[in-house]
């Protein structure tokens, strides 16, 4: 895929700006295509009609917008950012993925059934007696573990771990493994009177652990897209379904080229140092802003395309971060499945399978006229 032949302008209204941003967008892989474009779509239109940090907001919007023309001019880190990014390793729709794991299934069993049932009674009772007598209590603090699913996070922080030891030569996590599997560990069994921790002690404590461990648990993904990312890490993006796009042709004007005189940006180089106008035609900054150097300085010019061997692997190291989850309907108890490492051997060549000639499966020479 050829890099973007036309530079950033320096100044880009807020609607010219999201045209070039869902442009770049159209030429990302289909894979996780929608994902970004929704995610960007979403983000545009909440501020609309009024953003109080437009300022803000535009300076990351330009950010982003160079962060795909570095991926699709070929910015490896770029394109593995943007591809974590899809599958909710990282960034906001991994935000979401956890505010839906988090979230109790229901009860277990018959008595937490029961105990359930029992609390609107006893809430509509309460609500019966007057404010005065009965105030409203205040909420604890560093609560906010109480409502997950415990139980099946820390079954989910086991298996992760499992997978972070077997695969540590072969996939890029983002973060250090998970150090233990139990809230328990940091609680102190007495304080320095040799009494015991006060509730608010613990309940600091364990909320404490459970942010530190939160932020390194990577959510599962659907059945679906779970077997996309494996038909991925296979080779499946050479086919046509989820090849990238090719580039469509840069417009032209109908009017001829301009002259040398009309072209040349002259009030920026006399209002400015010369380094900070050529800041943009540096090695590392061309497939960002699209600049070019053509000077004996320029460096050599790096690849504008991945191979579909550098997808291949990409997607195998967000496949082997990602896991599916199922339910077992009997004891309701979880399993994960993590992805794989898909070792990929090249076939013999004719000069290698000479070495086996004449020998059958077990290293026997085959006589000859005998039958195998």
């Amino acid at each position: 895929m050829p890099a973007p032949s036309y530079p950033i302008p320096p100044f880009l209204s807020p609607l010219h700006l999201y045209r070039h941003i869902l442009r770049e967008v159209s030429y990302l892989p289909p894979a996780f295509r929608a994902t970004i474009s929704s995610r960007i779509r979403n983000r545009f239109h909440r501020h609309r009609k009024y953003d109080p940090r437009a300022k803000a907001h535009l300076s990351r919007a330009s950010n982003t917008l160079r962060t795909l023309r570095a991926a699709n001019s070929g910015d490896p880190r770029a394109m593995g950012g943007l591809i974590s990014k899809g599958f909710g390793r990282s960034g906001g729709r991994r935000r979401e993925l956890m505010a839906q794991l988090v979230k109790p299934q229901g009860p277990s069993n018959s008595q937490e059934l029961e105990a359930l049932l029992d609390q609107p009674s006893t809430t509509h009772s309460s609500a019966s007696t007057s404010a005065a007598e009965a105030p409203c209590p205040k909420k604890p603090k560093n609560a906010f573990f109480l409502k997950w699913d415990q139980k099946k996070l820390l079954q989910l922080m086991q298996s992760q771990r499992k997978q972070h030891k077997d695969t540590r030569g072969t996939a890029s996590w983002p973060s250090r493994t998970l150090k233990g599997s139990d809230p328990n560990t940091t609680v102190p069994t007495s304080t320095i009177w040799g009494k015991p921790p006060a509730e608010s002690l613990i309940r600091t404590k364990k909320a404490r652990w459970w942010k530190l461990n939160a932020d390194k648990i990577m959510p599962p993904l659907g059945k679906g897209e779970w077997d996309l990312l494996e038909r991925l890490s296979n080779g499946a993006q050479g086919e046509a379904e989820w090849a990238v796009p090719a580039r469509r042709p840069t417009a032209k004007p109908v009017a001829g080229p301009e002259s040398m005189a009309e072209s040349f940006d002259w009030e920026s180089w006399a209002t400015q140092p010369a380094a900070t106008v050529e800041r943009r035609n540096s090695m590392w900054q061309r497939k960002r802003s699209g600049g070019s150097d053509n000077g004996p300085y320029a460096g050599r010019e790096q690849t504008s395309y991945f191979p579909a061997r550098w997808f291949r692997r990409a997607y195998n190291r967000t496949w082997q971060l990602t896991p599916t989850m199922s339910q077992d309907p009997k004891t309701l108890r979880y399993s994960f499945r993590w992805g794989s490492v898909q070792p990929k051997f090249p076939p013999p060549t004719a000069a290698q399978l000479e070495i086996f000639e004449g020998v059958d499966e077990q290293g026997h020479r085959v006589r000859e006229g005998s039958v195998s």
